[in-house]
């Protein structure tokens, strides 16, 4: 602003003296005509001057401009940061007064409180097995999608509660807006059309949350004869809550819509939404059966492309034995994730396979291709492949003809009846294979675990007694140095991360989220386990040292056969609550623990009473440059001297996990925050950086406009 004051000045000083001289010239001119022609030389002359100094200053207006452009660019590196002066008019603009709590070192008791009949649960029928969280009308607070992962359609007039779609009432109650929305409308109006379930992001970067609806589709689903031919479409958001058909069927020739898991990212930086499906079994167990993966590139209008052509590295073909040992064949993926698991900016994919396959992880280059690191990475699965007390293995062993053979020597014996197995469950050369020897995994969560800076992974698995010690358990995984160094999984003793397994136990987990429950500053993982007697939901709460306990009876948030859930605030106090689906799936009228089970698959409303008194950094955050939504933007908190670090995520794992957009990051103790670091997933892989913070507000950070601070209360307009 100063050089333009100044360029001002200079411009009407010299414009004054020309008006002066001419002034004075052309009385002279008028007397005499010899002096008129030097005159006129010499208006000539000046008028050369003015107009080569106002194409001067124009270059010289011009390139200050972009250099104050270059001021307000995003760095590109750690060394760049926005102007100081920036910071101190925002500041003072603002006029932040500090909030500080007072709270000692973490963590902290928590504390939950079922509020599920004062939402209105029950009344609103609210099932649900799986949840997803968005913002549908744009008003701050988060509503929700509930399903009990159906493929048939619901009738509006008399509903059977197979899905809801619930707008959220300034954290109060909700309100059923489900068949009002349009989102279960078919393109020839039908209303109720079927819905698996759904995830949402912002596909047309218009600030509207855009919604793709699910359908399961595999060779059982066809053979339904309720099944009326509904499949995965998207629908864009109209800002209201309200959405419009936009199309975008992902059926192909000879490819089913068996889709588990999707989830969206922004793999090539260009600012549009992408899209990647795992897909599972068409003809359930039958290996051959899966078809591959896709990656679909957005086109910024709900409409996406399949750009898995034979260059991308993501291509998988049907099993054979020259593929399987490299794990390029299709597999019966179960959930997907996208992260940045190298801490290059770009997300990486990792999806989580069932039947005991290879989990894969493909490093995304940068360039839109992917290098497949999976079995190098040590992501593949664990590294116990003895399946010496695997039962299929037993009876296979307990068969005459190969009981007495060398490969059946360090057969333990059957402890399950044979009968009705026999030989059928093993087959040597395959079942004792690498690629058939990791686990049954639903989904990954990414987060910083060990607060270095890099992003850990948790791996969540369904496991069973009966198939021994080589099916994986669900695992931390620690980053230290990927890819330069592979990752290390962690043993259940050293994470802390363990239960009690006794007689024919199964841990049924399916799902699960990591978040700072207590604001502590460090994250927690929260696990929904399921479909098995016994199992519920487990809360491992980090502890000073790093390892995890599990709190989840103490903090009143253990649900019994918890299958599907969301963190989030759903009261907008700065702590994330939980919302927890449940299944019916093998349950009995009273569970092998007690647990009764209830009249209906009623969601629960669990609100954290505990996170609120902790500080905290809570940023509602938008990408302009880079996709609306911000997904795979990177936040760095530094206070305290730590850092706290969150990756902005879409929807993850299987069916389709998606929690709270806005990013609650716990500090604890801490209260002055030295500096938030955001790295945008541009085309220029943007860095904007902010010391001008305080804690315990909201900061609204977009990124064209930067940082602004808001009161809780007055933000949200409770």
């Amino acid at each position: 602003m100063l050089k333009a004051i100044k360029f001002s000045r200079s411009f009407f000083s010299f414009s004054v003296f020309f008006i002066s001289e001419s002034a004075i010239i052309g009385g002279v001119c008028f007397f005499d005509r010899s002096t008129k022609e030097n005159s006129m030389k010499k208006i000539y002359f000046l008028m050369f001057l003015l107009v080569f100094f106002c194409v001067a200053c124009g270059s010289s207006s011009k390139s200050e401009s972009n250099e104050n452009d270059a001021d307000n660019i995003e760095p590109q590196n750690d060394e760049d940061a926005i102007n100081d002066d920036d910071s101190s008019q925002s500041e003072e603009a603002e006029n932040i007064e500090p909030v500080c709590l007072t709270p000692k070192a973490g963590p902290y008791a928590l504390k939950f409180t079922d509020i599920s009949e004062e939402m209105g649960i029950k009344k609103l029928n609210a099932l649900g097995t799986q949840i997803t969280v968005a913002d549908i009308d744009g008003d701050k607070w988060p509503d929700i999608y509930t399903s009990l992962t159906s493929k048939l359609r619901e009738n509006p007039d008399e509903p059977k509660n197979l899905y809801k779609l619930l707008k959220n009432i300034k954290g109060q109650s909700f309100e059923d807006v489900t068949f009002s929305s349009g989102l279960f409308k078919g393109k020839d109006g039908t209303n109720g059309i079927a819905s698996t379930y759904v995830i949402f992001a912002d596909m047309n970067n218009d600030g509207f949350q855009d919604a793709l609806n699910v359908v399961y589709v595999d060779n059982d689903t066809l053979s339904n004869e309720e099944f009326k031919e509904d499949y995965s479409h998207v629908y864009l958001g109209n800002g209201d809550g309200t959405f419009k058909y936009a199309g975008g069927n992902f059926t192909y020739d000879e490819l089913f819509e068996a889709i588990a898991g999707a989830t969206f990212l922004d793999y090539d930086h260009d600012g549009v939404i992408d899209l990647f499906i795992g897909r599972h079994y068409n003809n359930y167990g039958n290996l051959n059966s899966c078809e591959p993966d896709s990656l679909m590139k957005g086109l910024g209008n709900g409409k996406f492309q399949d750009v898995v052509d034979g260059t991308t590295g993501l291509e998988t073909a049907k099993f054979n034995e020259e593929n399987a040992l490299e794990g390029k064949f299709n597999k019966p993926t179960w959930g997907v994730t996208a992260c940045d698991v190298d801490g290059d900016g770009f997300a990486d994919i990792l999806t989580s396979s069932y039947g005991r396959s290879y989990n894969m992880l493909y490093k995304n280059k940068g360039n839109s291709t992917f290098d497949d690191l999976s079995i190098s990475s040590n992501f593949a699965h664990d590294d116990n492949e003895n399946y010496v007390d695997d039962q299929f293995f037993a009876c296979y062993c307990e068969d005459e003809a190969y009981k007495e053979t060398d490969y059946c020597s360090i057969s333990n014996g059957a402890l399950i009846s044979c009968d009705g197995i026999g030989t059928s469950g093993w087959d040597p050369g395959f079942s004792d294979q690498p690629y058939r020897l990791g686990g049954n995994s639903a989904g990954t969560l990414c987060g910083d675990f060990d607060g270095d800076g890099d992003t850990d992974l948790f791996q969540i698995e369904l496991a069973h007694w009966h198939i021994g010690q080589a099916s994986d358990k669900s695992q931390l995984i620690m980053n230290d140095g990927f890819p330069e160094k592979p990752l290390k999984r962690l043993s259940e003793e050293e994470s802390g991360i363990t239960r009690k397994r006794t007689g024919s136990w199964n841990d049924g987990d399916l799902g699960g989220f990591t978040a700072d429950f207590d604001n502590d500053g460090k994250l927690d993982i929260y696990i929904l386990s399921s479909d098995y007697p016994g199992t519920k939901s487990m809360l491992f709460q980090q502890q000073a040292d790093g390892k995890f306990a599990e709190t989840a009876k103490e903090a009143e948030a253990q649900v019994p056969r918890a299958h599907g859930g969301a963190f989030v605030d759903i009261d907008r106090d700065g702590d994330y609550d939980l919302i927890v689906g449940t299944s019916f799936m093998r349950w009995a009228a009273t569970d092998a623990d007690g647990s009764k089970k209830p009249e209906k698959q009623w969601i629960k409303v669990l609100r954290n009473d505990t996170g609120q008194d902790a500080n905290k950094v809570i940023i509602d955050i938008s990408g302009t440059t880079a996709n609306r939504d911000a997904i795979g933007a990177k936040i760095i908190v530094k206070a305290g001297g730590k850092q706290f670090v969150r990756e902005v995520q879409g929807a993850y794992g299987l069916n389709g996990f998606q929690n709270d957009h806005l990013q609650i990051i716990g500090l604890g103790e801490i209260c002055e925050v030295d500096e938030i670091e955001i790295r945008w997933p541009d085309k220029e892989n943007s860095v904007t950086k902010y010391d001008k913070v305080f804690a315990n507000y909201v900061l609204e950070i977009n990124q064209e406009t930067g940082l602004k601070h808001h009161k809780i209360e007055e933000y949200f307009a409770k």
